[in-house]
Parts: C-alpha cells; structure tokens; sequence
C-alpha cells in the first residue's frame, strides 16, 4: 500500500477549503481560542516566578520628632527574612512553571483529540450525505422511469405509489444527512479557529483509510490484529509517563507541598536593621545611629495560612491518586472499544461492503432489463443503502476509538498517523 502523501478525495466543490487531518490540526495549533487562552497560562506562572525571585529589598522610611531643640530624627529600616523563605518561594514558584506548562501540553493534548474527532465526524457525515444524493438520484430517475411505466401500463398504481414514497423518503434523508454535514463543519471550523466562509472538505490520506474500502493499515498487519496486539498494562504505563495532566498534578503537588514549608517560615520572627540619623542640640553634625530588631509574631503566627495550605497539599495528593486511577480506567476502556470497532469495520470492509456496492450498481440495470421487480428493486437498494451506512456508522467508531486510545495514553500510537513514522506497539 502507498504509505506517501496521495491522498483520497470525496466528490466536494471546487470552491471548498481542502483540510487534511495533519492540516486541521496545524490550524487548531494556532487559532483555537481556548488554547491560545490556555497558553498564558505559562505567561503568568513566569511572571510569578519572576517576582518569587526578586530580593525583598523595600525599606521603610520614618521621620521621628520634633524632639529636644525642635531637631527631627529621620530613620530606615530593613526587614530582613533569616530562615529561606524567599528560596522556598522561589521553589514553589517554579513548580507552579512546571504546573502550568504541563496544562498547556494538556490543553494541546485535548485540542488535538477534539480535532480528530470533528475531522472524521465531518468526513462521516460527508460520505452519508453524498451516499444520500445518489439514492435521491437513483429515486428521481425511478421515479421517472414508472411514471412512464405507468402511463404505458406496464406496472399497477401500487407499484407507482411504492416508487413515489421512496422518492419522497430519500429527500427527506438528504435533508436531514445534509442538516448534520452543516454541523459537523461548523463544529470543525469553531475548533481549528476557521470563519465560516467556503465549505471544509475533509481530505483523507491514503495511509488513514481509503474510501473505496481497502485496507486501512500503513503496513501488513491486518487491523484487527493490531488492535489485540495492544497490551492494557503496558499502555498504562505510557500513559503515566506522557500524560501531561499527571505532570502537571505532580507539580501541583510539589508546589502545594512548598507553600506549606513557606507558610510556615513566614510565622518566624524576621531581623529589622534600622539606621537613626541623630544630632544634639549642642553639636553641629548629627550622626547615624544602628539598631536591630526583631518582628515578634505573638498572636498572628499565620494559624489559619498553615492549615490551609495543609489541606490544599493533602489535597492535591489525593486529585493525583485519582487522577491515576481514572487514567487506569480510561486504558482500560479505550483499548476495549478499539479492538470491538476495529474488528466491526473490519468485517464490514471484508465481507459487506464490496458486493453491497456492487448490487448497487447492478441493481437498476436489472429493473429496465426486467430481471427484477420494483419492490424487490427497492428492498435490495435499501439493504445495500444500510450497509454501505452501517459501514460508515463502524469506520467512525473505529476512527473516535482510535483518537481516544490516543488521548488517554498521551501520544499517537500511529495506528494510522499521516504525520508521523509508525512506533512499536507495547505487545505482551
């Protein structure tokens, strides 16, 4: 099979934005609002981390008196913190930089599943809609053809009246496969940040899957064999290990765990250098006079800041156990819809879809030629139209099964990624 860049198109107009999966991305990579937002995230924790880093140098300036002789005492003084706190500080602040970048690759994470899934729903709803068009166009010449039929007498007022409601229900299908193809774009274009303008035409690489029902495998490997290859724990493992959101939950635990030492150091007594200009009333110069001093924290020894960032430590501890847990789960589950739509499709493409599609074409030169009759002729086009249906209705389960095995475990498990070289698949 080409494993290049040819691509398969569906029957789109000519004035359609063109949109490659790779293509949608980029575009959700750079003008999706809720990432861009997301973004800044970094931007703030930065600053944060700038101002943990700035040396607590803010004297405070006092002028004493008048005292004897009408003189005036002007004074600075310095708090100095003796115990760390500013390397804390600076430490919780860093943590925090970690924790926010770990939620814009969670963002990113996110965004791109999104992506995925709205792609190949468009491309879903595409092929049913133009599946529909050419049922209403089978109807229309049907249509036609018995109404001349029954001019001549060749076929009853029944059998008319059959031809007629077909009719009628096919328009009403591509209304209503049309109605969904509307939303599915628009829902593509909200998230990869596209104004509404030409129609998106979702373009499929030949390495993702060909419409024309060949294998969708970048290599030998039947797909069903592929998807029982996938080992549960061994996943698991990589999810723990590239999932951003745990990063960023094991930074928010760090961080938690630095505002408790911090919150603590804050109760210390903190040294107050004070420098007093004096001058007698019987000298000409004046002179500087050092001191020392200490806060004396008696009744404020930051209680209440201690027991909250207590709680918020042991809390943050606990989001990331269950935070592990649900990733267990989710594995777990996503490899057991991957392999249940993997063999559907399958099974679908192997034995369904070749002859249904060659019914159809048969179908309508053995009504003119007589061989078969008109609700024979419907009931068959209406089988093969639900399986060609059914074959769709699998190959998007499939495609969401195999974006959310890739959402839960982090990176792209190139079941059929056009972006990237094939990986090694975990095996047992």
């Amino acid at each position: 099979m080409n494993n290049g860049r040819a691509s398969t198109k569906l029957d789109t107009p000519s004035d359609s934005l063109r949109l490659t999966l790779a293509e949608a991305r980029a575009r959700a990579l750079r003008a999706n609002p809720e990432l861009l937002a997301s973004r800044l995230d970094t931007a703030i924790a930065r600053g944060d981390l700038r101002q943990a880093g700035v040396l607590p140098f803010n004297p405070s300036f006092e002028i004493l008196g008048p005292g004897a002789g009408n003189t005036t005492q002007p004074s600075v003084a310095q708090e100095l913190e003796l115990f760390g706190q500013r390397g804390i500080r600076v430490g919780a602040a860093r943590y925090g930089y970690v924790r926010a970048a770990a939620g814009v690759a969670n963002a990113t994470r996110l965004t791109i599943g999104e992506v995925d899934r709205a792609f190949y729903r468009l491309v879903s709803a595409t092929r049913r809609a133009q599946l529909a068009d050419e049922v209403l166009a089978l109807n229309q010449r049907l249509s036609a053809v018995t109404q001349r039929q029954l001019t001549e007498g060749e076929i009853s007022r029944l059998d008319f009246n059959l031809a007629t409601v077909e009719l009628g229900r096919s328009r009403s299908r591509a209304l209503d496969a049309h109605r969904e193809q509307n939303e599915q774009e628009i829902d593509l274009a909200r998230i990869i940040g596209v104004q509404r303008g030409a129609p998106i035409a979702p373009v499929l690489e030949s390495s993702e899957h060909a419409i024309a029902g060949v294998s969708v495998l970048v290599d030998t490997m039947r797909l069903s064999d592929r998807a029982l290859a996938l080992d549960i724990d061994s996943l698991t493992a990589l999810a723990f290990t590239r999932r951003p959101d745990l990063a960023a939950q094991t930074a928010a635990v760090s961080e938690a765990s630095a505002r408790v030492s911090l919150s603590r150091r804050e109760a210390f007594p903190n040294l107050v250098v004070r420098g007093v200009w004096q001058r007698a009333v019987d000298e000409d110069k004046g002179r500087l006079s050092p001191g020392i001093g200490f806060t004396l924290p008696f009744l404020n020894r930051n209680q209440g800041e201690i027991q909250a960032r207590r709680a918020q430590a042991a809390q943050a501890v606990l989001i990331r156990s269950v935070l592990a847990t649900r990733i267990r789960a989710e594995v777990a589950r996503a490899v057991s819809a991957y392999r249940s739509a993997a063999q559907e499709v399958e099974l679908l493409e192997s034995t369904v879809l070749a002859p249904a599609r060659q019914n159809r074409q048969l179908l309508e030169i053995a009504y003119r030629e007589g061989k078969v009759g008109l609700p024979v002729l419907i009931l068959i086009r209406n089988q093969v139209s639900d399986a060609e249906l059914e074959y769709w209705t699998a190959w998007l389960a499939e495609r969401e099964a195999s974006t959310q095995l890739t959402e839960v475990t982090g990176q792209d498990l190139a079941l059929r990624n056009p972006t990237s070289r094939p990986i090694q698949l975990p095996t047992k």
